[in-house]
């Protein structure tokens, strides 16, 4: 019998088929030819320097009257003035309203200086009540001593409030203009009376009054007075220094003061406040040779700790004034014959003492351009695990507290950091327990400290 097998297929099918597999092997050699991407772009960056333009706008008023020739409106000074009354007569006063601006965080300070005190001719009735004036010459003049000042930070509205501590107190021309003032600084504001600088793009504002004769203070109730300036009136008055909360009497004065001449500097420098968080208007003079160095010579708040096993600490490493003058050690890691009680031990902080005591200078002390500023010296009796303190410093007994160092070992040279001075610091042991071990008189007692040692204090003049 026979079988016929029909092996023919559709064309249409083959075609099909073939298709289909031209289009896998297509597909193949894609996926091969290609991987995962992503492209993110950031275009545009720019690094551009910022600025600090420190400019200055002041409203003045000359016997209650404004004054358009010591008013001018935000600008750098130039030939601007903020004083420039050429025919003085007793009880003249005036009254100015300066304001600063800068666009960033700024630290200011002001200078002031008094360039001539002169007798200038003298009139019959001058001499008569200063014979002196037989002589005209200069620093020779009555003038500054019979103008008298005052000084504050203003909100804004002319006058002398309650709330407004004056910062150069009443006082001659010739004290009140002869002096280096700090506005903002990394130790006050006299603004907020706390240390910290303007902040940019505000308007900050200093009162400045004067009295021909003896000037007097008599605040005025906080925001109890608007400013009398108007802007579409520069012949707004402010009325008698009593609208002002200021006194003006000069009756008082003779003629020894006639054709005299006052003439003074007054000028306004800003700092930029980040990265300079130190900055001081008025920088103590500070000497770093070994003269100038001091060792810690108090102590308070101690707390001292326990030994390893929870034993007090032995009687003769308890007395903190054992740490105060130079050190007994070398300051190498391993010290060995010191006298015996010639240090403190902090011990550990153990059944809830903090292991802590301050030590205070008899001054304070202030940043070293060339080295440490504060150096710890500590005891080591030969081979011995790390010892370690947390060393915190203030200006003051009772903080607060900056750390300069989390874990100082043995004698590290130790930074004030962003402190411009200390004057005490508190050592806290944290030292690791677990690396310690002993018995008896042998059991160890944390951080043992020998002297603490500044490097830079102020000259004596």
């Amino acid at each position: 019998m026979r079988y016929v097998i029909n092996v023919n297929l559709p064309m249409k099918k083959l075609l099909g088929s073939l298709v289909t597999i031209g289009l896998i092997g297509g597909f193949a050699v894609f996926l091969t030819s290609s991987f995962f991407s992503d492209t993110e772009t950031s275009q545009g960056n720019v690094l551009q320097a910022g600025s600090l333009d420190l400019e200055i706008d002041n409203e003045s008023y000359y016997n209650g009257v404004l004054n358009t020739d010591t008013t001018w409106t935000l600008a750098d000074l130039t030939n601007q003035l903020f004083f420039n009354f050429l025919d003085l007569k007793p009880d003249d006063f005036g009254e100015d309203t300066i304001s600063l601006h800068a666009e960033n965080d700024f630290w200011a300070c002001m200078e002031i200086n008094v360039t001539k005190n002169d007798d200038v001719t003298c009139t019959e009735p001058e001499l008569e009540d200063d014979p002196n004036c037989a002589v005209p010459g200069e620093g020779l003049g009555e003038l500054g001593d019979a103008v008298n000042f005052v000084w504050w930070p203003d909100d804004g509205d002319n006058v002398l409030e309650a709330d407004e501590e004056p910062f150069i107190k009443i006082s001659s021309a010739s004290a009140a203009l002869n002096q280096s003032i700090t506005l903002a600084d990394s130790t006050d504001n006299v603004w907020t009376g706390n240390p910290g600088p303007l902040s940019g793009g505000t308007t900050h504002y200093i009162g400045k009054a004067w009295c021909f004769g003896t000037l007097g203070t008599s605040p005025l109730a906080e925001n109890d007075y608007e400013s009398p300036a108007d802007d579409n009136n520069n012949n707004a008055t402010q009325g008698e220094p009593e609208d002002g909360g200021l006194t003006c009497d000069g009756t008082f004065l003779d003629n020894a003061t006639q054709t005299d001449s006052l003439m003074g500097d007054v000028s306004f420098t800003a700092f930029q406040a980040r990265h300079n968080e130190s900055f001081l208007c008025n920088p103590p003079d500070i000497s770093c040779a070994e003269n100038a160095i001091i060792y810690a010579s108090s102590f308070s708040d101690n707390d001292q700790g326990l030994r390893k096993d929870s034993t007090a600490v032995l009687a003769n490493r308890s007395v903190p004034s054992a740490a105060f003058g130079a050190p007994q050690t070398s300051g190498a890691d391993s010290d060995v014959g010191f006298p015996a009680g010639s240090f403190f031990s902090l011990g550990f902080p153990l059944s809830g003492n903090t292991a802590s005591i301050v030590f205070g200078f008899a001054e304070p002390f202030y940043p070293n351009p060339s080295g440490p500023d504060l150096q710890v010296f500590e005891v080591t009796g030969g081979i011995y695990p790390d010892e370690k303190v947390k060393v915190e410093a203030s200006s003051a007994a009772v903080g607060p507290w900056t750390v300069l160092s989390a874990s100082a070992t043995r004698d590290e040279d130790i930074e004030l950091g962003i402190l411009p001075s200390a004057q005490f610091v508190r050592l806290t042991d944290v030292s690791d327990i677990n690396l310690f071990s002993g018995t008896g008189d042998a059991t160890p007692d944390g951080y043992d400290v020998d002297a603490l040692k500044a490097f830079c204090t102020v000259v004596e003049d």
